[in-house]
């Protein structure tokens, strides 16, 4: 079921997990990395199903069958969607060990990254982990949601964070965008926003051309020259 598509070079000096979207599979997200390949060299990167099986090679997270676009600014639906993201983040969580372990890199090495529902959970699991990770890339991501079901005492880490987001997106509308960049201002955290225009709920040259250079500056905070 947790089956990755990935890419390991030579040496393993960092490494990127990205989590798709609902209805879609590592595969999908597994179509982004030669495009990092080349400004990120040393880099491994890993791409895992969702937590369930939808069929036809499509995976969720995290149930969205109660979803519809308004949704991405009902505070009441997100704040039931932060009680969801406890086990999925688990999982991602435990791949992390397993890439310390493997190629003796530490989490500040590690950057987490998704794709709508797969950026808030990257989000999420960035902002509760023990240990700080390199960055975070939320593209088109599902707005995270402060409060009683996601106390800011939670909060233990405060990475960098990137959003991706096209102004005609119709799923996660713009206002989810707005809502995402205000709660983690709320928190201390400026996110480095971009915002593609005409956009859908996609991700295009732009946004990857964006996306690679928060990497190279998150990761190269911990080289050594």
């Amino acid at each position: 079921m947790f089956s990755d598509p990935r890419f390991i070079p030579q040496t393993v000096r960092h490494a990127v997990i990205l989590c798709h979207g609902y209805g879609a599979s590592g595969d999908d997200m597994a179509g982004l990395i030669p495009s990092f390949c080349s400004i990120l060299p040393d880099t491994a990167f890993f791409c895992p199903n969702g937590v369930k099986e939808l069929g036809f090679n499509s995976y969720e997270w995290f149930s969205l069958d109660d979803y519809n676009a308004d949704c991405m600014q009902n505070r009441a639906y997100l704040s039931i969607l932060m009680n969801r993201l406890s086990a999925p983040a688990d999982i991602i969580r435990h791949m992390m060990s397993d890439i310390r372990e493997k190629y003796g890199i530490s989490s500040d090495n590690i950057a987490l990254g998704g794709f709508s529902q797969g950026g808030l959970l990257a989000m999420y699991t960035a902002l509760t982990d023990p240990e700080k990770t390199a960055g975070v890339i939320g593209m088109s991501a599902a707005p995270i949601l402060f409060g009683e079901t996601l106390p800011v005492s939670e909060i233990r880490q405060k990475p960098p964070v990137i959003l991706t987001h096209g102004s005609a997106d119709m799923v996660v509308p713009p206002a989810g965008l707005a809502l995402n960049i205000e709660q983690l201002n709320a928190i201390g955290i400026t996110p480095d926003v971009f915002v593609s225009n005409g956009m859908g709920h996609s991700i295009d040259e732009s946004c990857i051309d964006h996306i690679g250079r928060f990497l190279k500056q998150c990761f190269g905070k911990n080289d050594t020259i």
